[in-house]
């Protein structure tokens, strides 16, 4: 085979799979930012596992479903990893919808401290992945943070406020959640990672909704308005969910992190349009940056994916080729 062509096929092919994981990353991004926003839509009329119970069901349906058309496995090669990652996800899932049933804060700002999970997986990756993780990387989530400063403006009232505190430890979790889905790429179908997620949230919320909230606190069952809100959040987590996971075995994750801040945009025009929130200008500041940061990165990753690629095919051709006689 030609040199150039092998060349030019690895290009193309590195170069469309950082772009389709970024594609796949911001719908992912969207799903969360429904699931948040049906969440906080809902507030307090439905308990936190009540929530966390219906809403992961329907991904157990969802998934469970294509895995037993598929006959594909439900516990893949790993279990014990997959596990991590579902419990991970279940803590992290956990947090951010006490956060949104219970915080007085516009979801926008709420969403902003839960996107903060790019940083941990930034961390994460580097640290348990060995990611390479570049300057230009440091900077780009240096650049979000400082979008997310500048819209929910720091104060002793947000690091007291223990609503926020559980948004920022629900980042913590996502972030280790997903660098394990990067881990399991090899491991288990995109459609086992996101089933095993829903099941085990279902599980533990299950005893927890008919004990704490159906005995104990008397609540009935919700209505029908409220259902459909919670297969809402459902729909949002699990397109979220396989997206998310479909995007990580495309690139690193410390490459794509960084775009799961564009989810402040899409809150930020549902708590416009939908909530008819106010946003103030600042709010709007912080999301340019974000976006002017994320395409910086879009940029210097697809260089980085062809400086690879070049790498790739000088070794190619330094390989002596072996004539048949």
């Amino acid at each position: 085979m030609n040199g150039k062509m092998l060349f030019g096929s690895a290009k193309e092919r590195t170069d469309r799979d950082f772009l389709l994981g970024v594609l796949f990353i911001l719908i992912s991004s969207l799903g969360f930012a429904l699931n948040q926003s049906f969440s906080n839509a809902l507030g307090a009329r439905a308990g936190v596992f009540e929530k966390m119970f219906i809403h992961n069901m329907v991904g157990v349906i969802i998934f469970g479903a294509i895995l037993l058309k598929q006959h594909l496995s439900f516990v893949g090669k790993d279990p014990k990893l997959l596990f991590y990652r579902a419990f991970w996800g279940f803590l992290s899932t956990l947090f951010v919808v006490i956060a949104t049933t219970f915080s007085s804060r516009p979801l926008f700002e709420l969403s902003v401290l839960t996107s903060t999970s790019a940083i941990f997986t930034m961390i994460t990756a580097a640290l348990w992945l060995k990611e390479k993780v570049g300057r230009i990387q440091y900077f780009v989530v240096l650049v979000c943070f400082l979008g997310v400063l500048i819209t929910v403006r720091p104060s002793p009232a947000l690091l007291t406020d223990p609503f926020c505190l559980f948004a920022i430890l629900g980042a913590v979790f996502g972030g280790a959640a997903y660098c394990v889905v990067r881990k399991l790429r090899d491991a288990a179908s995109p459609y086992t990672v996101v089933f095993s997620y829903c099941a085990l949230s279902a599980a533990c919320a299950l005893p927890l909704y008919i004990g704490k909230e159906l005995i104990l606190e008397g609540k009935g069952l919700c209505s029908l308005h409220d259902l459909l809100y919670m297969i809402g959040m459902g729909l949002g987590v699990s397109v979220g969910q396989l997206f998310l996971n479909l995007a990580y075995r495309r690139a690193e994750a410390s490459r794509l992190s960084p775009y799961s801040y564009v989810q402040n945009v899409y809150t930020l025009l549902i708590s416009l349009f939908v909530f008819k929130q106010i946003i103030p200008i600042y709010s709007y500041i912080g999301a340019a940056l974000i976006i002017g940061a994320n395409y910086l990165n879009l940029e210097v990753g697809r260089r980085a994916s062809k400086k690879d690629v070049m790498e790739i095919g000088r070794k190619e051709q330094k390989k002596p080729v072996h004539h048949a006689v």
